[in-house]
């Protein structure tokens, strides 16, 4: 009988032959795009509004994936997808999003990112763009005077991304939108202290001569000008590129590029880097501005190529919400950005890794999350995920290999728990339940009949839907930030204990200690464990209130 080889198998099984004999780990490229929907790019709902070839591109040597979330906003998204956990896994209920007098950041416990993961592999990691999960001021915290109170030559900001695994780091703290309207290095402020100004609300001209708007009053750097936000992150992305291959050729490196583009103010640059039109390029400055991304990507995906550096680069775009822009909604999925229907979280997202994934293929099949990334991550670069860390990712890897892989995880649930505006959603398979618990409705959609989310199945029959409706409701309770205690024993999973049988008096002597070190005690014993008592508590209310029948 003949012997098969099993180096052929396994390329069979797992892509190509070069995987199998890198020197190093792949590279890895995460381009994150901000509140960039379905709607608004190519290959998902026939939209081409706006030229976008480079996207095209990435999407022809890759895979697009055409069920992919993240939560309905900002920042939120950001810590999932650099935590591998949902929002409520962290410092705060639904996400942490300025500068506060402690200093914290969404990152709870010893829960690491993404970034700190790869380090283990060693990694030289770098972030560019904006931060937006938290953060401290070297010297005290003044709202007002947020930087010209601080003795910036002697501090830095605490818990920025250099503390959260990243090597180097050139961002804002929220992006285009908010103050303080300057530029970090590392944690070091880069606008000198004469250069400290207050930006009032409204519009201005730079000192370039770009008309910029200033949404939100605060200080900044007398030269920032949001127009050149975009252009200005890839200039320094490049030459981290270009340090790389001169000093760090031996190891791969993660790149986290967080776009400014397409969040307000849009404001667009007059041209890109070529002289190519950006500004009135369209009817509409919001077009323009994802034009320009769209250059972007292609100057980043056309470094790697020009470097040698694609065939060894893993490179996902994608985006941290659905779309925003009313003018042109997306004509397809119901909603906006910060609500839990399809166009609020369904994002786009599309893989490319040479060699590994198909080229021009797409996943219809089933869904994945951006809190899956740092598993598939981890599998793809065979890195180790800290015990701690990533407690909600599934990889996706066997399913963006082969679509007809099985599905990367069961049930997918969205929430958007603030006390004045709290819902959730869950998915299994193609039906869809939102609890809405201030205006208390339900509904439940059979997304593949009705992706616009048109017709509610509890309105049109009840009784037939209603077993699963009870179903769905009692999985988001479990999976949310107030989960009803568990009522039998498990197994602790974390500490010197792991692996003890316990059930939730285990928790009660020491509950905060224990809590903190064990954090699956929090999913479990939530009534002990869980850290969002005064939301949870408004939660049963609602419940309460709510007719269960």
């Amino acid at each position: 009988m003949k012997i098969l080889s099993t180096v052929p198998l396994l390329c069979l099984l797992f892509g190509a032959t070069h995987t199998l004999a890198q020197k190093k780990k792949p590279n890895v490229l995460i381009i994150l795009a901000d509140d960039v929907g379905t709607g608004d790019v190519p290959g998902y709902w026939n939209n081409e509004i706006v030229d976008m070839p480079n996207l095209r591109a990435l999407q022809e040597k890759g895979v697009t994936f055409t069920d992919a979330h993240s939560t309905p906003l900002c920042a939120p998204s950001r810590y999932s997808l650099l935590s591998g956990n949902q929002p409520h896994r962290g410092t705060e209920v639904f996400g942490t999003w300025g500068l506060y007098p402690s200093g914290q950041t969404q990152f709870y416990g010893r829960q690491q990112s993404i970034a700190s993961m790869l380090k283990t592999g060693d990694y030289h990691t770098s972030m560019f763009g904006k931060w937006h999960i938290g953060g401290g001021l070297p010297d005290g915290y003044n709202k007002t005077n947020i930087l010209s109170s601080q003795d910036w030559e002697n501090g830095r900001l605490s818990n920025g991304p250099a503390d959260h695994g990243f090597d180097d780091s050139f961002y804002t703290l929220e992006g285009i939108q908010g103050a303080p309207y300057s530029f970090f290095r590392n944690g070091k402020l880069l606008t000198e202290e004469e250069d400290i100004v207050y930006w009032e609300k409204g519009e201005h001209v730079s000192q370039g001569g770009n008309t910029f708007e200033i949404l939100n009053p605060g200080e900044g750097d007398k030269h920032w000008d949001s127009t050149s936000y975009n252009k200005k992150i890839y200039r320094k992305a490049e030459t981290f590129i270009d340090n790389h291959i001169e000093n760090h050729s031996d190891k791969p490196f993660f790149m986290y590029f967080s776009l400014g583009s397409v969040h307000i103010p849009h404001t667009p640059p007059k041209q890109y880097f070529d002289g190519t039109k950006i500004a009135g390029r369209y009817e509409d400055p919001h077009l323009d501005l994802l034009f320009e991304m769209d250059l972007i990507v292609g100057s980043l995906t056309k470094k790697l190529e020009d470097e040698n550096l694609m065939e060894d680069t893993i490179v996902i775009f994608t985006s941290d919400n659905g779309g925003l822009h009313m003018k042109y909604p997306n004509r397809v999925l119901r909603g906006f950005k910060g609500n839990l229907y399809e166009n609020g979280h369904r994002v786009p997202f599309i893989m490319r890794y040479d060699g590994v994934l198909p080229a021009g293929e797409r996943r219809d099949e089933h869904y994945i999350a951006l809190w899956d990334i740092y598993a598939t991550i981890a599998q793809l670069t065979d890195l180790k995920i800290d015990e701690y860390s990533a407690q909600d990712s599934k990889s996706f890897k066997e399913y963006a290999i082969s679509g007809s892989a099985g599905a990367p995880r069961k049930y997918l649930t969205v929430y958007k728990p603030q006390t004045d505006k709290h819902q959730a959603a869950i998915r299994d398979g193609d039906f869809k339940f939102i609890r809405d618990y201030i205006n208390k409705w339900e509904a439940l959609y059979n997304l593949k009949d009705d992706i616009g989310e048109k017709h509610n199945l509890l309105v049109t029959d009840f009784d037939k839907y209603n077993g699963l409706r009870k179903k769905l409701r009692n999985k988001l309770r479990q999976n949310g930030p107030c989960p009803a205690d568990r009522g039998h024993s498990f197994k602790l999973r974390h500490g010197k204990k792991a692996g003890t049988t316990v059930n939730c008096s285990f928790f009660r002597k020491y509950s905060e200690s224990k809590c903190y070190w064990q954090p699956f005690g929090e999913v479990v014993c939530n009534s002990i464990c869980g850290r969002f008592r005064k939301f949870c508590r408004l939660w049963k209310d609602y419940e309460a209130e709510f007719l269960d029948n």
